[in-house]
């Protein structure tokens, strides 16, 4: 599966280069006018779009090494580059805005410019549009872990050969007031943002050549029931545990030997998750292999909605090594993605 991370790009209040994210937590107040979509996007072609689409365009522009309204990068055929896009509140402020709209002046209120960012597809069909990637456009919306979704997804599709390059994406809009009370985790408020990893199935194809920032591996996705009274199913998790544990030992590679780091662990979910961390954390210590747990950075707490685990992974490839990322959402959906970052990292 091995899928070859040869560019970042990271639009998020209190983000805009790999060491923002040293950062234990997220800022707790954001600006309205945090993201100013001129220096990003240009002066036109964006006035129409959703914020979570705009975020997204910035973001995997910045991936890609381009400007929105470039041409996208030589190299591969349109036919050969696709987008997978993870969102969970990518669009529910616009659905709260439409709904009210439709129920206070009617149908003749809702503007025909809007009503395309009704679909939840609309950002990562909007960037494949954008950047000319005809392969596919894929949308996950899991919360929490449908960014590391879409790169499982892309390494996936770039190991079978459906692609020779994907952009694997994730994008939020900080939902509206009423929307973030009824869903708010014990984390706090989903905030904006967007990020995305270029991936290419042969390590040569970044920018000039240049050696990439790391390497996914392998990785997984479970679905541990979770109680009403906030417990995980013990049974569900422990067989979650096992698979981690096979996945650890499938990519082991001499981690701990001498010169050969350890393999880090680093997690990201909200509070409410926290009985998994330990567990799964507990079983790969158990397991006998050389550990270490990644000191928490933005993303850990899962504020950032799908794109926390994007984020999270980028400050991971900052260091050598091997390493294990795992998102959880509060609803028990696990997804797991092992790498490594052995290669000279000059994005830092």
């Amino acid at each position: 599966m091995n899928a070859y991370i040869t560019g970042i790009g990271m639009v998020a209040p209190g983000v805009r280069t790999l060491a923002d994210l040293d950062a234990s937590q997220a800022p707790d107040e954001v600006a309205a006018d945090w993201f100013d979509p001129v220096p990003l996007l240009g002066k036109r072609g964006w006035k129409y779009f959703t914020p979570a689409t705009r975020y997204l365009l910035a973001a995997a522009n910045e991936a890609q090494g381009t400007r929105h309204g470039d041409a996208p990068p030589e190299g591969h055929a349109a036919e050969r580059v696709a987008v997978v896009t993870g969102t969970h509140h990518g669009i529910s402020a616009l659905h709260q805005r439409l709904d009210h709209i439709a129920r206070e002046e009617g149908p003749s209120g809702l503007s025909p410019a809007e009503l395309p960012g009704f679909s939840v597809n609309m950002p990562a069909s909007q960037l494949a549009i954008s950047l000319r990637c005809r392969a596919f456009s894929v949308t996950l919306t899991n919360p929490v872990v449908a960014g590391l979704e879409a790169v499982l997804f892309a390494a996936s599709a770039l190991g079978a050969g459906r692609a020779e390059r994907v952009l694997a994406t994730a994008t939020e809009e900080a939902p509206a007031p009423a929307v973030a009370a009824a869903r708010a985790t014990e984390a706090g408020r989903t905030l904006s943002g967007a990020a995305a990893l270029t991936l290419d199935a042969r390590a040569d194809a970044g920018p000039g050549g240049r050696a990439p920032l790391g390497e996914v591996t392998g990785g997984t996705s479970r679905f541990v029931p979770v109680a009403a009274d906030g417990s995980w199913q013990p049974r569900a998790l422990e067989a979650a545990a096992r698979r981690l544990t096979a996945l650890v030992a499938d990519g082991a590679s001499g981690a701990g030997a001498v010169g050969v780091p350890p393999l880090r662990y680093a997690f990201c979910g909200p509070a409410c998750a926290a009985p998994a961390d330990e567990a799964l954390r507990k079983a790969l210590v158990g397991s006998g292999g050389p550990m270490v747990e990644q000191a928490p950075s933005l993303g850990a707490d899962a504020r950032y909605g799908t794109v926390s685990g994007i984020l999270r992974l980028a400050q991971l490839l900052r260091s050598p090594g091997p390493w294990l990322l795992i998102a959880a959402s509060a609803d028990g959906h696990l997804t797991a993605v092992r790498g490594n970052s052995s290669f000279p990292n000059t994005h830092a």
